[in-house]
């Protein structure tokens, strides 16, 4: 990705151009070290930390969650917001663990896998390029995105109780397009916020919840239509 090509027009009172792009390599940068942290993070919850994060989930929902409004708390202090960011991802990646660990025990599950990487890579640069380089503004879409957020989660509560295939697929599909066009509006809140609207730590976590939880959805859709070949 290429971010120093916006050239979209700068709202009077935002970063100019130069700063812009300063800006975006930065967020892109962090944003590459979370998924690394988060890679390991599933390494560790898939070999040695299977038994720690299999049998707590709550525990581990708790950490995470804790974690984030930590990173909240110390978005703006140097050193200690990346530590706190990297302990987020790192946690992020852990709770994969269990989906990871039986998801490759399958015949096709190192397929399934592969795909959803590179189902969720092909989505994520597609939409940010396009956000980029067309310079449009997309907060047109917030209260649209926001409301089906409040649907998903309240259909992945009722899918613990009800999990048929079918609902189970129609969830993945509906989570994996509200996801999508989340990475298309906060690629665009970002492009067009402040120094002081928006740090690079929160700027890089809001899309990193977006690639994470893409991912997912990706991952759950694919094992639905494709663990049983």
């Amino acid at each position: 990705m290429q971010p120093e090509m916006y050239s979209g027009p700068v709202i009077e009172g935002r970063r100019t151009a130069a700063s812009l792009n300063r800006f975006m390599m930065k967020v892109y940068g962090l944003l590459s070290f979370m998924f690394l942290a988060s890679g390991i993070g599933a390494l560790w919850g898939m070999n040695q930390g299977l038994s720690v994060v299999g049998p707590h989930p709550i525990i581990l929902a708790i950490a995470m969650f804790g974690t984030l409004f930590l990173l909240m708390a110390v978005q703006k202090v140097p050193g200690l917001n990346l530590i706190v960011t990297t302990l987020f991802a790192a946690l992020m990646g852990a709770s994969l663990g269990p989906l990871l660990f039986a998801l490759l025990r399958t015949a096709n599950g190192a397929a399934i896998l592969s795909d959803a990487l590179f189902l969720t890579m092909a989505i994520f640069f597609s939409l940010s390029i396009y956000a980029i380089v067309s310079g449009k503004s997309f907060s047109f879409m917030g209260s649209f995105l926001f409301t089906g957020l409040i649907i998903v989660v309240l259909l992945s509560i009722v899918q613990i109780f009800f999990h048929p295939p079918i609902f189970q697929a129609v969830l993945s599909g509906v989570a994996s397009l509200l996801f999508s066009g989340l990475i298309l509006y906060d690629t665009s809140r970002i492009l067009e916020s402040s120094e002081e609207e928006l740090s690079p730590i929160m700027a890089v976590v809001s899309l990193y919840l977006d690639v994470f939880n893409l991912f997912v959805s990706l991952l759950r859709l694919l094992e639905i239509f494709k663990g049983e070949d």
